[in-house]
């Protein structure tokens, strides 16, 4: 019986786990970009009183939002 080794080394292999990490950063963005949209959604849907009542303006919501993005 004739065992073949496997190794990374092997271009195929390299392209397989370019596409592997390719598709985890994809997926990654996917989901930040989704807490930053719900993020700049919810705090846009608040009124002017409301974000002020919480210490913001309307002008830091797409900051607040990228900041929710990055910690998640």
């Amino acid at each position: 019986m004739t065992f073949h080794n496997l190794t990374l080394s092997h271009p195929s292999h390299r392209i397989l786990e370019a596409f592997r990490q390719f598709r985890a950063e994809l997926a990654e963005h996917r989901r930040t970009r989704a807490v930053y949209n719900r993020t700049f959604t919810e705090l846009s849907a608040m009124s002017d009183r409301d974000l002020v009542d919480i210490g913001l303006s309307r002008g830091d919501i797409g900051q607040i939002a990228e900041e929710a993005a990055t910690m998640s």
